[in-house]
């Protein structure tokens, strides 16, 4: 990643770090709330989030769009979980190159605090992969045909190999 995503990456880990003390909610609620709006839709679509965002804006405008953020209560993660699991779905969009409320669609906030166990100290690359693997069994995903073309031409290689 570039440093300009890695920045992008770090500004969405602080959104969620910060919002263990400025929302009463449960931490799920937030991750739902966050990677549907808008903020997450401007940040898959930027090049340079910095110029015009800070971690307490967006937060200043969650909670103009979604008061209930205030007001309901529940578990709260903690604060290194938060931070991995923004960090985590930044650097997918950006990776993966798939919009925010796609990847949250296929792998909810309890889903990433169940594997934050697992995977926090892999690398962010190798994470990614492995957590698209995830999503990827999940949903069933049917094979493309340039996918099951190449299976096939692997099998034929390791076949004439062994004649």
């Amino acid at each position: 990643m570039t440093i300009i995503e890695q920045r992008m990456c770090e500004l969405q880990a602080d959104i969620f770090e910060n919002s263990i003390r400025r929302f009463n909610c449960s931490s799920s609620f937030f991750i739902a709330r966050f990677m549907n709006s808008k903020y997450a839709k401007e940040l898959d679509n930027t090049d340079d989030p910095y110029n015009f965002y800070s971690p307490n804006c967006v937060l200043d405008g969650l909670e103009s769009t979604y008061p209930s953020l205030k007001e309901y209560q529940g578990q709260k993660y903690t604060q290194n979980v938060l931070r991995w699991i923004g960090y985590i779905y930044r650097a997918w969009s950006i990776i993966k190159k798939k919009s925010s409320s796609e990847i949250y669609k296929h792998l909810k906030g309890e889903e990433m605090y169940s594997l934050y166990d697992s995977f926090h100290t892999f690398g962010i690359d190798y994470c990614v992969t492995r957590l698209e693997e995830i999503v990827n069994e999940k949903i069933g995903r049917q094979k493309t045909d340039y996918e099951i073309f190449k299976e096939i031409m692997k099998n034929n290689y390791v076949n004439i190999k062994n004649i």
